[in-house]
């Protein structure tokens, strides 16, 4: 009697094994490919939507210019700024943009239809091409992220008046390439061109999740204010591309 009970209780536990494996779903993907635009702008780098969300706000690196795009990836305006190796861009209000040089370390601050309003020079040492590499502005206290390419990569955060509240150092990556706030979860969406990934943390820099991606180059990220859909743009294939967060 208690080999036939110890049989049976063999039987059940496998035929309960057997019926969950079946019938467990995979873990849901943290975003998922959309689709992609071809973008007529020279090495894009950096990437914001603008702020009606009409479009996208892209800098190139290499003809020291700020484009306007459609939502199609379409060049609907272009401004040349003075300077050169620009590397970041983003949205401050609804006639206000700023951008990042990596090789002199400035940020730069205009209205939208070009006209140059502030220009700050960062005291950040380190090699002419591993410098600042993106920028991302926090709506609700009027606060600037910035991340430092490499050696070290950094993360700093700096007040209204461009005084540098607290500098990080990141670890989880390579490099560092792009940088998105994100006001409805209060985190930030940092990408590594080198690691070709998405990588989620708290405002210090402290790792949430990475999101592994194909993307060559990602050297720009921005999310809409539905937190639906993700964008990021890619210098060496001069893409735009569109993901669904899950």
């Amino acid at each position: 009697m208690k080999l036939f009970f110890a049989l049976f209780i063999i039987l059940i536990s496998i035929f309960l094994l057997s019926f969950c494996k079946e019938n467990q779903h995979p873990a849901e993907k943290p975003v998922s490919y959309i689709g992609a635009y071809a973008i007529s702008v020279p090495e894009p780098s950096g990437l914001d939507l603008t702020f009606e969300e009409s479009g996208f706000w892209t800098v190139s690196d290499e003809t020291s210019t700020i484009y306007k795009l459609d939502n199609e990836g379409n060049v609907v305006n272009t401004i040349k700024v003075d300077g050169f190796d620009f590397e970041g861009i983003t949205v401050i209000d609804e006639t206000t943009i700023a951008i990042v040089l990596e090789r002199t370390r400035e940020i730069v601050i205009l209205d939208t239809s070009g006209t140059e309003l502030k220009r700050i020079k960062l005291n950040l040492e380190g090699e002419l091409n591993s410098g600042i590499e993106g920028i991302t502005y926090n709506p609700k206290n009027g606060h600037f992220f910035i991340v430092n390419e490499k050696n070290p990569s950094l993360l700093l955060e700096l007040d209204d008046d461009f005084n540098i509240l607290h500098i990080d150092t990141l670890k989880f990556s390579k490099d560092v390439s792009g940088i998105y706030y994100d006001e409805a979860n209060n985190i930030l969406w940092i990408l590594s061109d080198e690691n070709q990934l998405i990588v989620k943390t708290d405002l210090n820099g402290n790792l949430i999740e990475k999101i592994n991606i194909t993307i060559v180059q990602p050297e720009g990220i921005t999310i809409d204010k539905a937190g639906k859909r993700l964008y990021i743009v890619s210098d060496n294939k001069e893409t735009l591309y569109v993901f669904e967060i899950n």
